[in-house]
């Protein structure tokens, strides 16, 4: 299957924060408690203990079970956890808007939530270069209002970039950076797209070795070169055939070349995948890329860890469920797929399911607390995390669930991908 997604011109980029949407009845930012205690003279049907944080759709869930009841609070937050301590990852965007020149740029941050200062885990300074090297070229232009509604959709001069939050597993995030660069007068355009690993604790950008330790990663490479001589020789087979999407692909194959520090990482089944993005160009030069089948691997020792906050789907796929030592966490996803029921469920075989939430789909991780538990100074940094997130609106993009097939007509304006899936 051949898939392509929408192409768009490349339009002004506001700049304004990035806003996450809520599923559900829970607003976000706010707690809601639930007095639902049960029957504590039965063990079965007594609300179990339980503290969590669950990232579902584009929020984080911080749910807590007690004898006092059930609270549940909400944020556009993406959080992870390395070595017991919190992570918060968000983006910031900065930039500068002309009457006929739009520059704007991501940057990546990492921050320990009890720490004050945070780590840039990525920036590119290609946009703040150029803009830099505009501002002496046009020393007479006014910089514009980025929030006035009247901005010229269409600018001669349009240089940004952006960052595409994949994936988190524990101390590793996967992320997509995508840069276009096309300055009136100046240089050749440039169209450029790749993917990356980063360490959150350190913004050390990881190679392939690094993670899987040298044997494990030339054979997830060679896996990869094979994979994409399958791919292309599928796209061939079936442009000869008459298909005239592969047709089309076919003018821009020879573009294509394996890049081995292009890749991502992420899980099928909860064991760890690599999937590698094949950066290429247009016959415009614009940026494409292929997509190989992620290529499963040996799992290394700093996957134990993840193994636990990963979800387990039913055969049927009628249920997703997190197994802990003293409750399940169970989500049921709705008619259309857009959203999930999340319940508590305690142990036992007459054990009652404890409504949560609706949350949205698809269901990411799930972040033990209780064991060991949060001490005071964590759990007040997690609450100030929280509120800060609200009331910022949020600066997290959530991951994009890769075990679908990825989406078309992606919303960036940024620049167009070929992206393509071997069809057995």
């Amino acid at each position: 299957m051949i898939r392509r997604s929408a192409h768009r011109p490349p339009q002004r980029r506001r700049l304004s924060a990035r806003s996450a949407r809520a599923v559900g009845a829970l607003a976000l930012g706010t707690a809601l408690f639930v007095a639902c205690r049960g029957d504590t003279a039965d063990p079965a049907t007594a609300l179990p203990p339980a503290e969590f944080l669950v990232a579902a759709g584009d929020s984080t869930y911080w749910v807590n079970a007690s004898a006092e009841g059930l609270r549940v609070r909400s944020a556009p937050i993406l959080l992870t956890q390395v070595d017991g301590r919190l992570y918060e990852v968000f983006l910031s965007d900065d930039g500068a808007e002309y009457p006929d020149a739009s520059f704007a740029s991501s940057q990546l941050w990492a921050r320990a939530i009890e720490a004050r200062d945070s780590v840039q885990l990525f920036g590119d300074s290609t946009v703040r270069t150029e803009l830099a090297a505009w501002r002496r070229a046009h020393p007479r232009d006014t910089e514009l209002d980025p929030n006035d509604e009247q901005l010229p959709d269409e600018p001669r001069t349009i240089v940004q970039d952006e960052l595409e939050i994949l994936d988190v597993h524990g101390p590793y995030l996967t992320f997509e950076h995508l840069l276009n660069l096309d300055v009136d007068g100046g240089a050749p355009h440039r169209h450029e797209g790749r993917r990356f690993v980063v360490d959150v604790r350190s913004g050390r950008i990881m190679s392939l070795p690094d993670l899987l330790g040298a044997p494990e990663a030339q054979r997830a490479m060679q896996a990869a070169r094979q994979s994409l001589a399958r791919l292309i020789d599928s796209i061939r087979t079936a442009g000869k055939a008459g298909d005239p999407r592969a047709a089309d692909a076919m003018e821009t194959l020879e573009s294509f070349h394996f890049d081995s520090t292009s890749f991502g990482v992420t899980d099928l089944s909860r064991a760890p995948a690599i999937a590698f993005m094949i950066p290429g160009k247009g016959v415009d030069g614009e940026a494409l890329a292929l997509h190989v089948p992620p290529i499963g691997v040996a799992a290394p020792a700093w996957w134990n860890v993840v193994r636990t906050t990963l979800p387990t789907w039913t055969a049927d796929s009628a249920r997703v469920t997190w197994e802990r030592s003293g409750y399940d966490v169970s989500a049921r996803p709705s008619a259309d797929g857009d959203a999930l029921a999340l319940s508590l469920v305690g142990r036992g075989r007459t054990a009652k399911a404890w409504p949560v939430a609706t949350v949205g789909a698809p269901a990411y991780q799930l972040i033990a607390l209780e064991s060991p538990p949060l001490d005071s100074a964590a759990r007040s940094a997690l609450a100030r995390a929280f509120d800060v997130s609200t009331a910022s609106g949020g600066l997290v993009q959530r991951a994009v669930w890769r075990r679908a097939p990825p989406r078309t007509g992606r919303p960036l304006a940024l620049a167009r991908f070929l992206r393509v899936r071997h069809s057995r």
